[in-house]
């Protein structure tokens, strides 16, 4: 089984789609292109994982407990991720701890896509964790 080590991080679903903090409302999307798409991914002592941003400062998070649909934004308060081998080689899902909820893309037809929490659907391909050297 595959693990993520300690590192930055580019962290896409594709090649060209990459996780993005920016805009005014601090959204995390997925332009093809931007800036802010580097995250320090470090495991903790629980055997979950933190992704900050590293041009920030500011955590992957969300706001609460987590549910269905909730934006995933970054936030100043540190958040644990759950970090899983995914469903094809060399992916892997990011889980809220104790949910079922997953990072995931926000069912709302629009440009750049929104990230969300969301259950995991059959056409889900886990994401990928491009090394920043």
């Amino acid at each position: 089984m595959a693990t993520v080590t300690d590192g930055v991080y580019r962290i896409g679903l594709d090649n060209n789609q990459f996780l993005t903090a920016e805009g005014r409302d601090r959204s995390v999307i997925l332009p093809e292109n931007g800036r802010g798409q580097e995250w320090e991914v470090r495991r903790t002592d629980n055997d979950t994982y933190t992704i900050q941003q590293t041009s920030d400062q500011l955590f992957l998070g969300f706001d609460g407990d987590p549910d269905t649909f909730e934006l995933v934004r970054p936030f100043p308060q540190r958040r644990e991720w759950r970090i899983e081998q995914g469903p094809r080689p060399g992916s892997f899902v990011i889980g809220a701890v104790d949910s079922d909820l997953t990072v995931g893309l926000h069912p709302a037809l629009i440009y750049p896509p929104m990230v969300a929490l969301s259950p995991i659907f059959l056409q889900d391909q886990g994401w990928r964790f491009q090394a920043v050297n």
